[in-house]
């Protein structure tokens, strides 16, 4: 169900409670480009599939030897590691996480998720905007082709250009 975009106070807004059937329901997006890594992703969270205002959140899965090429964007960003386990960068120092770890990523710190042979990883991701769409993601990949990406109408990747 889509919700109006008019401007309404958080007040105003009903909650929004998605039962398991309609999480496992929700489509899963990846990046056009392996490039930019292998993870895949359900927005469950966002404007205007949902009411939130201000907040936008899904869920993560990175398969085994995948990664999600180190980016960054404005926004900062929680990761709740649901299961598994795999390593975070973030600012260049790796973090290994497991079942039950929390990490607040600051806005425009470099990070990225890397999973070993034997490792996957499944977690939670929060940002503080209302939309998924309006975070920006800003890579650092050696090949990447120098242009913009667009996912869906309004979904941007950028590269970072090399020093």
């Amino acid at each position: 169900m889509e919700f109006s975009t008019n401007d309404t106070t958080s007040h105003e807004l009903p909650p929004v409670v998605l039962d398991g059937n309609e999480v496992s329901q929700t489509s899963v997006d990846s990046f056009p480009d392996a490039i930019y890594g292998n993870v895949v992703w359900q927005t469950l969270l966002s404007r205007p599939r949902t009411c939130s205002d201000s907040m936008c959140a899904g869920i993560a899965t990175c398969p085994s030897n995948g990664t999600l090429a180190l980016h960054q964007h404005t926004q900062a960003e929680i990761y709740y590691v649901l299961e598994g386990s795999g390593e975070v960068e973030i600012g260049g120092v790796r973090h290994h996480v497991t079942e039950g770890s929390l990490l607040w990523i600051p806005g425009d710190a470099m990070h990225g998720v890397f999973c070993g042979p034997d490792e996957t990883l499944k977690w939670l991701y929060v940002f503080p905007e209302g939309r998924f769409e309006d975070i920006v993601y800003r890579f650092k990949v050696a090949d990447a082709p120098k242009t913009v990406v667009t996912l869906g109408n309004e979904r941007a990747l950028e590269d970072i250009e090399q020093k």
